[in-house]
């Protein structure tokens, strides 16, 4: 009676486990054709790099203030990189030995760092590498890495987010 019973048992769960397994593979998992996308991907403009004198990919980014049109009308004081708002794309290939120039235009210490980015731990930019108003940094690095979409942001010291999201007082 108690083998026939676990057997009963063994096979429910059996058949539970298929029937779970088929509906599974009958679930849609992709959202193909049913989703509108109303509103493009603004995808930063391509910074082309210059070589310098010592054959390096040669990047100028600038820390600065600008406005953006974040809401329809409404212009909003805003810190970009290069720009008003966000910053330039960069590409880079494996075996590149780049150089970033970083000035800070704005009015407080800031930073960029390499979000991703094999980098040697003194060109990280991290919080202990602020650069202070009207200040240069030029880390440099050779790109040893698979190929990756990585992002740069600031990061100072406990203010990381207000300097990515940075709407300044007008």
């Amino acid at each position: 009676m108690v083998t026939a019973l676990l057997t009963l048992s063994l096979v429910g769960v059996i058949v539970l486990a298929a029937g779970f397994a088929i509906g599974y593979q009958a679930v849609r998992r992709d959202n193909l054709g049913q989703l509108d996308f109303a509103t493009p991907l603004v995808v930063p403009p391509l910074l082309e790099p210059e070589t310098d004198e010592e054959g390096r990919q040669a990047f100028d980014l600038r820390l600065r203030a600008g406005a953006s049109e974040l809401l329809p009308g409404t212009r909003t004081v805003t810190w970009g990189v290069n720009g008003d708002h966000l910053g330039p794309t960069l590409r880079m290939r494996r075996g590149d030995h780049v150089a970033v120039r970083v000035t800070n235009e704005l009015s407080e210490a800031s930073s960029l760092h390499w979000h991703g980015m094999r980098v040697p731990a003194r060109m990280d930019g991290g919080p202990h590498q602020e650069v202070r108003p009207g200040g240069v940094w030029i880390p440099e690095w050779t790109v040893r890495q698979p190929a990756a979409t990585l992002w740069y942001h600031p990061h100072p010291h406990g203010r990381t987010a207000e300097h990515v999201y940075r709407v300044s007082p007008a």
